[in-house]
């Protein structure tokens, strides 16, 4: 009986053991398209339609920001092509609104009437501005461009939309008292505006919190901060990811993401994006593509920023008593 009793114990330790390394596998970031999609160039913010086979995604080259367009063919992205819409201005961060009817994007073209891009101070100096844009996809008026409205377009310095199945707009612009980023969300008003725009309860200025992700549904957000890696002398610090669940809330519950052997405190993690299923987590990052003393894995194994992807599921971080959840 002992014998018996000895034995199920070693296997339940074994398969908790194969469970725990086979959750931790799913957990760890791999390459997307690593030499088409991810390339020697920094590329970042993948924004995906029609079913995951067309994909817009932002990539500097020169020292200025495009946004770039692949249609994937079977298992293979093809290589990428400007965007219709870009090529002239610092173009980036396109977000797709999950009808597939627009997309919304950052960039420092001017404004109407305007002759000369946008800039902006924060940090302490001097920064290329943005501004955020809607073109459309479909209908008569397709590739017709528009600047948002004034109320988000407000200070010279708007970044990163994600968009809700409402038309819900979430974005970051900097907090004129703190000169420091946070996120906020423009509510539809059911057309192509919005109403109110207010900041997220959870980001309060006190730190730079950046790249908001929007939960198609509004059930939760994920974004990139400095919270717990703060910068000095109004330089932010190392950026890493966290969830905020239920955001809309006064108070949601707001966790860390990280990657058991892979997240590394001193490099950042930003511009996260869901697939449109919602079962893939995609970041950038200038993670190493390959461990400590072995060969690099490829041209885009440079340092840049590549876009990385990983299995999601926001239960894997609800644990709001867990620690580092506030």
């Amino acid at each position: 009986m002992l014998i018996r009793v000895a034995v199920i114990m070693a296997a339940a330790l074994a398969l908790s053991v194969l469970s725990r390394a086979a959750k931790a596998a799913e957990l760890h970031p791999l390459i997307f398209a690593p030499g088409v999609i991810s390339s020697e160039a920094p590329d970042i913010a993948p924004a995906f339609l029609d079913g995951s086979r067309s994909l817009f995604f932002s990539r500097r080259v020169d020292g200025r920001w495009s946004v770039l367009h692949s249609n994937r063919r079977g298992k293979t992205w093809s290589t990428p092509t400007l965007a219709s819409f870009s090529g002239r201005w610092n173009d980036l961060e396109a977000a797709a609104a999950p009808s597939g009817r627009y997309l919304i994007f950052a960039s420092d073209r001017p404004g109407p009437g305007g002759k000369t891009r946008l800039t902006a101070h924060y940090y302490g100096q001097d920064q290329v501005g943005g501004a955020l844009w809607r073109i459309e996809l479909t209908g008569a008026a397709a590739g017709v461009s528009s600047r948002l409205e004034d109320s988000i377009n407000a200070g010279g310095s708007v970044w990163t939309p994600s968009i809700a199945a409402n038309d819900d707009l979430a974005f970051m612009r900097t907090d004129a008292g703190t000169g420091r980023f946070r996120l906020f969300l423009a509510r539809s008003n059911g057309g192509s505006g919005y109403g109110s725009v207010l900041p997220f309860a959870f980001s309060t200025g006190a730190a730079n919190d950046v790249d908001p992700a929007l939960d198609p549904a509004e059930r939760f957000l994920i974004f990139s901060s400095d919270r717990s890696t703060p910068g000095h002398d109004g330089a932010p610090g190392p950026e890493h990811l966290f969830i905020a669940l239920s955001p809309m809330s006064a108070h949601p519950v707001v966790c860390p993401l990280r990657f058991p052997g892979w997240s590394d405190p001193r490099v950042s993690e930003v511009e996260p994006r869901l697939s449109p299923d919602g079962m893939h987590l995609y970041l950038a990052s200038r993670h190493p593509d390959h461990v400590s003393g072995a060969p690099v894995s490829g041209p885009w194994d440079n340092g840049n920023a590549n876009i990385w992807v990983v299995r999601f599921s926001p239960e894997l971080w609800r644990t709001g008593s867990g620690p580092g959840c506030r």
